[in-house]
């Protein structure tokens, strides 16, 4: 198991405007995929570039921003998610006034991403493989637990799978495992603990993530008088195989 916690996270900053921190990748011990977080300042944009080795997920999880994917330009907001394929150039702007921060998920431990030449962009309107929030309701995956599932095969995914769980107080997720993947579960909001194996109270604050490798039992719980949220991401295509245990 790995918890990378909120201050041990390694951040790097590529220009003034640009901060990424690593939740998940090879350099934390995942042998299945990388999660980030980037932040934006208002008028800071990542590079043109495309993810050569894998799809890649990109979830605005606050913030107003321009995202390019391919020739393509559209807006995006708070909740929204997209799906960029293998080998398609993107590159995302903070057009509004405030910090953006962004979760970006792909099935692959050492990411490859290559600058790639950008041509003629015009403005359009976001694919099938983009889910506007506003547009989709969550359902109760657990008894006041509830899911929106932002990436799947319905947006074209070819193994991700990428879930915002949303937890009343005193709610829970049930006891499982995964017999062949790892998952990354990275609280973005509240104060949680995390079942691990037979420890059942593990601390996970905002901003803390939890990897978990096959075949140990894990969950989810929200023990605080505090909504709280939780992003469950797999890097696998949906559903993802799991056995549930007591």
């Amino acid at each position: 198991m790995g918890i990378n916690r909120r201050g041990e996270q390694d951040v790097s900053s590529p220009c003034s405007d640009v901060e990424i921190r690593v939740m998940s990748d090879s350099s934390t011990g995942s042998k299945m995929m990388t999660v980030l977080e980037i932040g934006l300042r208002p008028g800071g944009s990542t590079p043109y570039q495309a993810n050569v080795s894998h799809e890649e997920s990109w979830f605005i999880y606050s913030g107003d921003v321009t995202f390019i994917e391919g020739s393509v330009r559209y807006a995006l907001t708070s909740g929204d998610c997209v799906l960029v394929a293998k080998g398609v150039g993107m590159s995302v702007e903070n057009t509004g006034s405030a910090p953006a921060r962004i979760v970006t998920m792909s099935p692959d431990p050492s990411v490859v991403r290559e600058e790639v030449e950008m041509g003629e962009v015009v403005d359009g309107l976001p694919g099938e493989n983009v889910l506007i929030r506003s547009e989709y309701e969550a359902f109760e995956f657990a008894p006041g637990v509830m899911r929106v599932d932002m990436v799947d095969d319905s947006r074209g995914a070819r193994s991700s799978y990428f879930s915002e769980l949303s937890f009343s107080p005193g709610t829970l997720t049930p006891n499982h495992y995964h017999p062949a993947h790892e998952e990354t579960m990275f609280c973005i909001e509240g104060s949680m603990t995390a079942v691990y194996g037979e420890d059942d109270g593990v601390p996970l604050p905002a901003g803390d993530v939890f990897l978990c490798e096959p075949l140990v039992r894990h969950a989810t719980n929200n023990p605080s008088s505090e909504p709280s949220k939780l992003l469950a991401i797999h890097p696998v295509l949906n559903p993802p195989p799991r056995v549930m245990c007591d």
